[in-house]
């Protein structure tokens, strides 16, 4: 488990760190979108508070981004996914 948890954590922050902030191209924001969806959805429930809580400030409020992104255009059951990493990240937050 820890050999995957650490390759999703990786993925995680590659998507984080890739992120094109103020591009222009929605082309390339749409693309970023994906990858993270992709990324966000492929943890398991247990390894998503490890994941939030690895994040700055500035790390955590670009999740925050994705994950409303996500609601706008949901997949399925990205909702659902989606919904567990928003509590943890609003729990952290507390």
């Amino acid at each position: 488990t820890r050999g995957r948890t650490g390759e999703a954590l990786r993925a995680f922050h590659t998507a984080i760190r890739s992120s094109p902030g103020s591009a222009r191209s929605p082309a390339m924001k749409e693309q970023a979108q994906g990858t993270m969806l992709k990324v966000l959805t492929s943890f398991k429930s247990s390894e998503i508070e490890q994941a939030v809580n690895s994040l700055d400030r500035n790390g955590v409020d670009l999740l925050m981004k994705y994950i409303y992104k996500g609601f706008e255009k949901p997949t399925e059951n990205s909702s659902a996914i989606l919904l567990q990493w928003h509590e943890k990240v609003c729990v952290g937050a507390l």
